[in-house]
């Protein structure tokens, strides 16, 4: 099997549970901690809506450099529209 289907596999059988999680993410409640060391509920919405694009990313480059020029890739919170 080659590592496009496996990961389009992967995709449709986590897509439910990331769908569910973000749907329950409180209105307004971005920052919310449960602990000073914990990302912010607006955060891990926003890691866990676009990890979709890391797996296509995957497939359709030849590299993938999670830190640009030594920069890490941030991503601001998803809004609410």
């Amino acid at each position: 099997m080659k590592l496009t289907e496996l990961l389009l596999e992967e995709l449709d059988r986590e897509a439910p549970g990331i769908r569910k999680a973000l749907e329950r993410v409180p209105e307004g409640k971005n920052d919310w901690k449960p602990h000073e060391k914990s990302s912010t509920m607006g955060g891990l919405a926003t890691h866990l809506a676009t990890l979709p694009t890391w797996a296509l990313h995957s497939i359709e480059l030849n590299e993938l450099d999670i830190a640009p020029g030594g920069v890490p890739v941030r991503t601001e919170p998803l809004r609410v529209l």
